[in-house]
């Protein structure tokens, strides 16, 4: 619903009002451009009826996230290009990032850049521009010729940067879950309180993740991700009010643009562009009717309408992502069950006839454990080093016998979490205390080894290779990211290059080594949490960039690892259906559709208080409604009675 709130500023009005529709009848020659997923930046000068390729200056393979238009100057901001500003006496794009835009590699020579995760132009000086870079913020004072880092002194660089804004020396900051900062040329701060969230414990509380801002002299605007509205606040109060929210919350509307033209607030939601006066909310009906008609093709990113006049400003729409199809199918539409080797050896035909009598078609298997030990004869040299087989198996027979009964294998390998490799070579690869130069200790029971290290990389994908050459369908890297608990603040990491890399960026770097060592897919585990939020610099997993290397990732979703206030406002038998299903939705407009979604299902009984064959089945259905490529079952002991009995035939 809307409510009128604050006079002359805010309104909020029901969903069910009449919205007095606008429609300008002049000649305007309206300009489109649209950033697309195969063919880079298309342009339209009739209104979609025709499309011109806009890519002049342009590397051949480019990802466009948004085209951004600020008076007389045009801006794309791209995935892994960096970003560029329109020369209009040729019509030809030209490079304006910095070096310091530029992604770190420790393999790539000419790693790219990366993404520009959020861009702006100051409403009163066009030269006076802001743009940030996942974990970065730079600003130019002269239209992007020259760029200086910002400090990010009380934001630091574990915030994703996910929207950004700039008034004269005042910079605002939205995050992917910390809300929103603004800096005066001195430490960033939270500015506001009352923007939409998610309580996840008696102390934690998760804003939601900001699309995009839009500061003048007067106002703040800020707007949100997965149905959270519009929200503003005059400067130097503190705080946010609601200007525009939806009666049913939308997981698929997104504030993407905020402008404000002659004294009047435009913004698109979802497909759809709206003007607000000081009285009513306005559909924009010429614009409308523009997406309307463009939004058949399949391939658009995002898309920004200009009609020249003084009627309307430039205004961007993001589209849903364009459809693609999957890297690989072999590892799509897969219903998985994990097993622990000590599993495997006492269950396998129990397994098998799961398999036979139900959806399930595949089935992970523990190959390297959470302490380093692998169960399969391996000659590489390392292994034999640090004595890490232990007991190996035949894992040869038990492949034959999975093939036999049309069961998809895969290989489960944890990375970074090693004892053997740990505490081997005098605690050479291990992560180091910071104060004491000593292997640094984590939570109870954690060894952690540096993700950083090559030569870490090197051994983890010389035991892929091998499991790949046994017969395995499919490799799963677990524990693909660096430590979350402990002092992690002790945390030296004595192989790192770059003190300027990302921690998503070595992650990157080791799974493009994997991939192009290994012919079979390769899927990743990550936190369920991090298909919810982009939380890249935290413990590095980046959905979106990861998205663009693996061919499945399986978020662990388990509704018994979030919150105990997470969506409490949700009835008990319904939050396990409601957290598979959000956290898949959301999961999904950031990652790239060339990605199987593969999330994990909580398969054992932990703070479940509809523990039972339902709990089992709202989670699957969750997963299948909301799109994504299969699943898998997780019971640490292997125990399936209760995933049977619910999804047995009949």
């Amino acid at each position: 619903m809307f409510k009128r709130v604050i006079p002359g500023l805010i309104i909020f009005l029901t969903i069910t009002c009449i919205l007095i529709t606008i429609n300008c009848t002049s000649s305007a020659n309206y300009r489109v451009y649209i950033a697309t997923a195969d063919n880079g930046v298309l342009i339209s000068d009739n209104e979609g009826g025709s499309w011109n390729s806009f890519n002049k200056g342009l590397p051949d393979k480019i990802l466009p996230i948004k085209i951004y238009k600020s008076g007389e100057d045009v801006y794309l901001t791209t995935f892994s290009s960096g970003l560029f500003k329109l020369n209009s006496s040729n019509d030809k794009w030209e490079n304006i990032s910095s070096p310091d835009f530029k992604r770190r590699s420790i393999y790539d020579k000419n790693p790219g850049y990366r993404k520009i995760s959020a861009f702006t132009a100051d409403p009163e000086n066009s030269k006076n521009l802001a743009v940030a870079t996942k974990h970065s913020i730079y600003r130019s004072i002269d239209g992007g010729s020259t760029w200086k880092s910002i400090s990010l002194n009380g934001l630091n660089k574990r915030n994703y940067i996910t929207s950004i804004s700039i008034s004269g020396n005042r910079i605002y900051a939205g995050t992917s879950f910390n809300g929103i900062f603004e800096s005066n040329g001195s430490d960033f701060r939270i500015t506001g309180s009352g923007l939409p969230g998610e309580a996840y414990s008696d102390t934690l509380k998760f804003s939601e993740q900001s699309a995009s801002l839009y500061a003048d002299k007067e106002n703040l605007y800020a707007g949100f991700y997965f149905g959270s509205g519009l929200y503003a606040k005059k400067i130097n109060t503190k705080n946010f009010i609601p200007v525009f929210t939806l009666k049913e919350k939308n997981l698929n509307s997104t504030i993407y643009d905020i402008r404000v033209f002659n004294k009047k607030l435009f913004f698109s939601n979802a497909l759809e562009v709206y003007m607000k006066d000081e009285s009513k909310i306005y559909p924009v009906e010429k614009y409308n009717q523009i997406i309307q008609k463009i939004s058949s093709r399949e391939d658009i990113i995002s898309a920004t309408i200009d009609d020249n006049t003084e009627f309307y400003p430039p205004i961007s729409i993001k589209f849903p992502n364009s459809s693609k199809e999957k890297k690989s199918e072999k590892a799509s539409n897969k219903n998985a069950i994990y097993a622990s080797i000590p599993a495997i050896q006492r269950d396998l035909n129990r397994y098998i006839n799961f398999a036979n009598n139900s959806e399930v078609n595949a089935i992970v298997i523990d190959m390297k454990d959470d302490f380093g030990n692998i169960y399969f004869q391996s000659e590489d040299k390392t292994a034999v080093e640090i004595k890490a087989q232990k007991k190996p198996i035949n894992i040869v027979q038990i492949l034959k016998k999975l093939k036999e009964n049309n069961i998809y294998s895969i290989a489960r390998v944890v990375v970074f979490k090693d004892q053997k490799l740990y505490q081997a070579y005098n605690g050479k690869y291990a992560i180091k205390n910071k104060n004491t130069g000593l292997p640094w200790k984590g939570a109870e029971g954690e060894y952690w080894v540096d993700p950083h290290s090559e030569f870490v990389h090197n051994y983890n994908i010389s035991l892929a290779k091998d499991l790949e050459k046994l017969g395995f369908d499919e490799i799963q890297f677990d524990y693909i990211r660096f430590p979350a608990d402990g002092p992690i603040q002790l945390c030296n990491f004595s192989y790192k290059k770059d003190e300027e890399t990302y921690k998503s960026e070595i992650l990157i770097d080791f799974l493009r080594s994997a991939k192009s060592s290994l012919k079979i897919p390769v899927s990743i585990d990550i936190y369920g949490f991090n298909s919810w939020y982009y939380f890249g610099n935290w413990i590095g997993q980046d959905m979106e960039e990861l998205s663009h290397v693996v061919d499945a990732i399986c978020p662990m979703v388990y509704p018994s690892h979030f919150g105990n206030k997470f969506y409490s406002h949700i009835e008990k038998s319904l939050r396990p259906y409601r957290i598979v299903k959000d956290g898949a939705i959301r999961g999904m407009q950031m990652a790239d559709k060339s990605v199987s979604l593969r999330p994990y299902l909580q398969a054992f009984n932990l703070l479940s208080p509809t523990w039972g064959p339902e709990y089992i089945l709202y989670q699957i259905n969750a997963s299948k409604e909301s799109g994504c490529s299969g699943y898998t079952l997780w019971n640490a002991k292997g125990d399936y009675t209760v995933p049977y009995s619910a999804l047995k035939k009949e």
